[in-house]
């Protein structure tokens, strides 16, 4: 992929990329396209106009334009790839017009404004170069990240070696390094912030529940200071999702994270020096906390809590202890676990509700003489295994006209009933039936 400067007025300042191809025969032989391999957000393309979309073949004097919120990932002919973020403006070329050294076949160039730029040289490339207004930027097999704007460039070095040429000097920044070039001022290459090591690990964390605090303490490396602190917080190791990110001043070399829940973390810090070039991540550090887990029910199978070991825990009015299995909820209630670390610590409450208890299957019988207004409801409760669900506190509420007795827990377990006066006046009507002030059952029934 090659990109070029093309000539513009001095107030609008554009950015030129441009690739130089591994051999000549690949030059001439196949046209400097390039295939859009990943894409967020609405991408417009000016020329020919209309939106563009996954693996859309781009060519000559195509323009592409998209918002702040925009990220696209294009696949350049020669197998590498250039991925911009944020407010893109790019427009591509095959324009033999910069002058080459002698034996060598004329380069294909693109032009790209300011904006965030991740280059990548592979496959039959050799280089992928960017013009930006403060300097031009040569990418040597490896990767970089660029951030480009009127008065300055950002560039941090991944992989490999970049060349760097600004006021008519050339520096080579070399992986772990990078630089800020202003407009009109010579290129000066320095070292990365160090990734910074974690001091010791962090100890078994528990909870009951709620949240709790991580105390995080690390130590900084290398020559180059930093001018503030980067932690960032995932459930995965690759930190493809983050979960928070904070940023700590420079003289600290500690915090402290908030509000973390039960579960596998992973957590790594990187320093920013005073251009705002970002280094290499520390190595991760993972920690765990562990708390009371509700694993819920179905499949012939009741919902359990899980307790992890070393903590001791009760359910209901049950005093905490140690649990060698899981605990199985009755469902159709609302339950309470009280867990302490230790018998000297605090106990802490965790609230589990019915429909965490749950599953509660029902089935409402209701029958009589039509002769006279007297009928009776059955109720039968079932359990994820199907047996019956006993010890139930089960109340009705009947329409207006209607007299009903309280349900009674019959021998066969699971089954309750009551007795009702239904008057023929009353005709159809809504009952409701409340288990355990937890589950609300409804039926609408005809006499």
């Amino acid at each position: 992929m090659n990109l070029r400067y093309r000539p513009v007025a001095a107030c609008a300042l554009v950015g030129t990329l441009a690739l130089t191809p591994a051999t000549a025969n690949a030059q001439q032989s196949a046209p400097w396209t390039a295939t859009v391999t990943s894409l967020e957000g609405a991408i417009e393309r000016l020329s020919p106009s209309g939106e563009i979309a996954l693996q859309t073949a781009l060519s000559e004097g195509q323009r592409l334009r998209g918002p702040d919120a925009t990220q696209v990932t294009l696949t350049m002919h020669g197998g590498g790839q250039l991925q911009a973020r944020g407010a893109l403006d790019l427009t591509l070329y095959q324009d033999p017009s910069n002058p080459t050294p002698a034996g060598q076949p004329p380069s294909r160039e693109s032009s790209a404004r300011r904006g965030r730029f991740a280059i990548e040289v592979t496959g039959q490339q050799s280089s992928i170069a960017l013009a930006t207004p403060a300097c031009t930027i040569t990418v040597l097999r490896g990767s970089a990240t660029l951030e480009v704007t009127p008065r300055h460039t950002r560039l941090t070095v991944l992989s490999g070696r970049v060349r760097v040429r600004a006021m008519g000097r050339e520096v080579l920044v070399r992986e772990g390094m990078g630089l800020k070039v202003e407009a009109g001022q010579p290129a000066v290459a320095h070292a990365l912030v160090a990734g910074p090591v974690f001091r010791g690990q962090i100890p078994r964390m528990f909870t009951y529940g709620g949240a709790v605090e991580v105390p995080l303490v690390w130590q900084a490396r290398g020559r180059t200071p930093a001018a503030q602190w980067r932690v960032e917080l995932s459930r995965e190791p690759t930190f493809a999702t983050v979960l928070r990110t904070v940023t700590v001043p420079a003289n600290q070399t500690q915090t402290t994270l908030q509000g973390v829940s039960a579960g596998q973390f992973y957590v790594r810090v990187r320093g920013i020096d005073a251009d705002q070039l970002e280094g290499r991540w520390g190595a991760p550090l993972s920690f765990s906390v562990q708390g009371p887990h509700v694993v819920p029910g179905g499949a012939g199978r009741l919902a359990r809590v899980e307790i992890p070991e070393g903590m001791l825990c009760g359910l209901n009015s049950s005093p905490p202890a140690v649990q060698l299995i899981p605990m199985e909820l009755t469902p159709g209630r609302n339950h309470v676990l009280r867990c302490q670390r230790t018998p000297s610590d605090p106990v802490g409450e965790l609230a589990i509700s019915a429909d965490e208890a749950g599953p509660l299957s029902h089935e409402l019988r209701f029958a009589g003489d039509v002769s006279t207004d007297l009928r009776t409801l059955s109720l039968r409760l079932r359990d994820a295994r199907g047996s019956g669900v006993a010890y139930a506190n089960v109340r009705i509420e009947v329409p207006a006209g209607v007299r009903a007795e309280p349900f009674v827990e019959q021998a066969q377990r699971g089954v309750y009933e009551c007795s009702l006066r239904w008057p023929a006046r009353v005709g159809r009507g809504i009952v409701r039936v409340i288990v355990n002030d937890a589950v609300r059952l409804q039926e609408t029934l005809e006499p």
